[in-house]
């Protein structure tokens, strides 16, 4: 039988409010919360799929649907598009400055304990997911949402989506609970549009909570599909951050004073990839990595 995931935070402890943003500092409210600035985001799935979903290709329908459903909330009051681009035979996540960059979602469909060499230095580099194209996070999480994002202002420039096939079995189907093995294609297990539409709100900036009925909570028991339906207190969050007819709100607002000085030696990278909420960093931006982990994330 599929264990249950039941993950938090690796910083902080997981909020209980009915939504809660993600921070450039896992868990530190004083810091930076994440968020994209602008007007569209172009996604793509990788054209390997899932192959072990069936009915073959169900898989990128129902991570269509996800996106579906957080674009519904969009449109009602929100500020951002969120558009396909298609199927891509990219198989590596993370963000190159200046480089040729896509949001990516695929399916890892082995685990790198499997195939990266121990002594590699891909482990502490932590790069042996792309260059062994396998699932290099811990066997009991469902899913990871890889971020790339400035420090100072929480623009997200990058966001990929990575689920781990090795450790479960993933169905779109509408079905009762799956019995181990699978002999059927009308039962749930780990359901793909449960744990996309879940990590979509980390695509976005949410964190976890452990609100009752959120998306966005960290657990996620086999065969469960409730989070398909993204709650109120997530959708609260879209029309907060994300206000229609007005720029994407952050939490803090740094001043050139705090900013430019300090960071300037630190890095050079361009904004581009994400229009300037802030101008006066521009040119001025320090790029970190956050991985995002639970029930889908």
């Amino acid at each position: 039988m599929i264990p249950a995931l039941v993950l938090a935070l690796s910083l902080g402890q997981v909020s209980s409010a009915p939504y809660a943003r993600s921070r450039a500092d896992a868990g530190d409210s004083s810091s930076q919360c994440l968020f994209w600035t602008v007007p569209k985001i172009t996604w793509y799935q990788s054209s390997v799929g899932n192959p072990p979903t069936k009915p073959a290709g169900s898989e990128f329908d129902a991570v269509r649907r996800s996106f579906q459903n957080w674009q519904e909330v969009f449109s009602s009051c929100g500020n951002l598009s969120m558009a396909e681009g298609g199927t891509v035979n990219d198989r590596e996540v993370g963000y190159e400055v200046g480089g040729d960059n896509r949001n990516l979602v695929l399916f890892r469909q082995r685990r790198c304990s499997e195939v990266a060499p121990s002594n590699d230095s891909c482990w502490t580099d932590d790069v042996c997911g792309n260059k062994y194209d396998c699932w290099s996070n811990d066997s009991q999480t469902i899913a990871v949402t890889l971020t790339t994002y400035d420090e100072i202002s929480g623009i997200i420039y990058d966001s990929d989506i990575e689920l781990n096939t090795p450790g479960f079995y993933f169905t779109t189907s509408d079905g009762p609970l799956c019995n181990l093995p699978v002999t059927t294609t009308h039962c749930v297990s780990t359901d793909v549009e449960n744990t996309m539409t879940h990590e979509i709100g980390h695509f976005i900036g949410l964190d976890h909570t452990t609100y009752l009925g959120s998306t966005m909570n960290p657990r996620a028991q086999p065969g469960e599909t409730s989070k398909r339906t993204i709650d109120q207190g997530s959708k609260d969050f879209v029309c907060a951050a994300y206000p229609k007819g007005k720029p994407s709100v952050a939490c803090i607002h740094p001043t050139t004073e705090q900013t430019l000085g300090r960071k300037a030696a630190l890095a050079g990278c361009s904004s581009a990839g994400a229009e300037a909420w802030l101008p006066a960093l521009a040119g001025w931006v320090l790029l970190a990595v956050r991985r995002r982990r639970g029930a889908g994330a």
